[in-house]
């Protein structure tokens, strides 16, 4: 099975990973059914929240509530590994309570973040191809994208680069030999 995020989801569960350290950080994750296309962070309230992670039940509902009013399908929970790698740990395996929900486990044991997915179910375990979606969605590139005064001004200095790139090289040259006339 194939399971698409894209890029700006992504780094909501990253950034989330991130700022709880050295807790475990976890949240839902929704879409289509075949592409993650929201993360929401939610509270851990685990006795241990260093090495597990337990949903806050009221914001858990909240959530849910969210995701059916934006007519997305719950496909999971997101939690992080502040230590260790993306694979289920045997807590998480533990105390997995639905099977039809994926598991996506994000690791910050490396200078660069893992993010692996998991289907934990009743006959074992099973990483899923996560595929990363570079592709901005039009709100992040209208916020981002160069105003049209900007891309002129780009070009603008890349024609007097140019320009100044000939003069000088034109200037560097050495003098043209002198053209004698054969009779």
């Amino acid at each position: 099975m194939v399971i698409r995020i894209p890029y700006r989801v992504a780094r909501i569960i990253v950034d989330d990973a991130r700022a709880q350290v050295p807790n475990e950080a976890c949240g839902l994750i929704a879409g289509d059914g075949k592409t993650i296309q929201s993360a929401i962070p939610l509270s851990n309230v685990a006795s241990s929240k260093g090495s597990s992670f337990s949903l806050e039940p009221k914001e858990q509902l909240g959530a849910l509530k969210r995701l059916d009013a934006e007519n997305l399908v719950w496909m999971g929970v997101y939690h992080s590994h502040p230590n260790s790698a993306a694979i289920p740990s045997s807590a998480d395996l533990e105390e997995v309570s639905d099977h039809g929900l994926l598991q996506l486990i994000v690791s910050l044991e490396k200078h660069k973040p893992e993010l692996q997915l998991w289907r934990i179910g009743a006959s074992g375990v099973m990483p899923l191809e996560l595929i990363f979606e570079t592709q901005s969605d039009a709100r992040f590139d209208d916020a981002t994208a160069p105003s049209q005064k900007q891309r002129a001004a780009i070009v603008a200095a890349a024609i007097i680069s140019v320009i100044l790139m000939l003069a000088i090289s034109f200037t560097l040259l050495p003098p043209a030999p002198e053209i004698t006339s054969f009779p």
